[in-house]
C-alpha cells in the first residue's frame, strides 16, 4: 500500500529539481500583539544568531553529506504541528536533510567559545551548562538533546514506519568543547564525514530503513511539506514566546492552534 498525499499547499514549500537545494524562510512581519520594544530586540538578536549559526552548520552538512550521496535535500526551518495537549502547539526544526538513507534532523546551537557539559543524577533528569572560555561562572542551558528528541519521536509518528527518522545536535561554530560524557546525538562539524558514511552503509545493509530511490526521496519532501502546511517561523516564535508569558505571569493567552497534522499509514513503498 503506497502512502496517500494530501493537497499540496498554495505556497510551495520544496522545490525538487535540484540535488542540492536549501530552504530558508525568511519573515520580518512584526505581530499585532508584538512585547516590549526590548523583548523586540532580544528576540531579534536571538533570531540572527540562530540563523548565522544554522546557515552555518548547513553549509557543513551539505559538504559531508554532499559525497557520499547522490541527490540530497537541506531543509530550513521546518515549522509541523505537535501533538495535542503539548505545552507549545508547533515544533521547530533548523535543519532537516533528506537523502537516499532517509530523514536527518538537526537541532542546530550557535554556542562558540566555550566549554559545553551536563550534570547527571538518578535521581533528576541531566542539566546542561555552559561555561564561556573567558569566564569562570557557567550559566545552565535547555537540554538540546531531550528538545530534540521529544520533537523527532512525535514526527515519527506522522511518517511511514520504514522511512528513517534520526535526530543531532549540532555544535557548528568554533571553539566549542565538550566535557565529560555526553549523548553520542551531540556533535560537531568534525563529526559530519563519519556520520554521512554510516548513513550511507546502513542504507545498504539494514533491511528495515532501505535506501530511498528518487521516487521515494520525492513523496518524503511532499509529506514533510503537507505536514508544515501554511505554518511559519513567526507561528512558531509566537506561539514559544506566549507559552513563555503565560508561564511567567499565569495569564491566560490565545496560542494559535496547529493544524490537524496528516496521517499517513503504512509503508512509504520506498522501491
Amino acid at each position: 500500500m503506497t502512502t496517500a498525499l494530501h493537497k499540496a499547499t498554495a505556497r510551495p514549500l520544496l522545490t525538487l529539481a535540484t540535488r542540492t537545494h536549501t530552504l530558508a524562510h525568511t519573515h520580518t512581519q512584526t505581530p499585532s500583539h508584538a512585547p516590549s520594544q526590548r523583548a523586540c530586540a532580544t528576540d531579534s538578536e536571538h533570531a540572527n544568531t540562530t540563523a548565522t549559526a544554522t546557515a552555518l552548520g548547513i553549509q557543513h552538512l551539505v559538504s559531508a553529506f554532499q559525497p557520499a550521496f547522490g541527490r540530497l535535500h537541506v531543509l530550513q526551518d521546518l515549522v509541523i504541528p505537535m501533538y495535542e495537549g503539548s505545552a507549545v502547539p508547533t515544533a521547530r526544526f533548523d535543519a532537516v536533510l533528506v537523502c537516499e538513507a532517509g530523514v536527518y534532523l538537526f537541532e542546530v546551537k550557535g554556542w562558540r567559545n566555550a566549554v559545553i557539559y551536563r550534570k547527571t543524577s538518578a535521581r533528576t533528569l541531566p542539566r546542561w551548562f555552559l561555561r564561556q572560555h573567558d569566564h569562570t561562572l557557567a550559566r545552565e542551558v535547555k537540554d538540546p538533546a531531550w528538545q530534540c528528541g521529544r520533537k523527532t519521536t512525535h514526527l515519527r509518528s506522522l511518517l511511514p514506519t520504514d522511512l528513517r527518522v534520526q535526530y543531532f545536535v549540532l555544535l557548528p561554530c568554533e571553539g566549542v568543547e565538550l566535557e565529560g560524557v555526553m549523548p553520542s546525538a551531540v556533535i560537531t562539524p568534525q563529526d559530519l564525514p563519519y556520520i554521512a558514511r554510516v548513513a550511507r552503509n546502513n542504507g545498504r545493509t539494514e533491511q528495515g530503513y532501505p535506501l530511498l530511490d528518487d521516487a521515494a526521496i520525492d513523496r518524503t519532501l511532499q509529506l514533510l511539506a503537507d505536514l508544515q502546511g501554511d505554518l511559519t517561523v513567526d507561528d512558531h516564535m509566537r506561539n514559544s514566546r506566549e507559552r513563555g508569558q503565560s508561564g511567567e505571569k499565569g495569564a491566560r493567552v490565545e496560542v494559535r492552534p496547529a493544524a490537524r497534522p496528516p496521517v499517513h499509514p503504512g509503508l512509504l513503498k520506498l522501491q
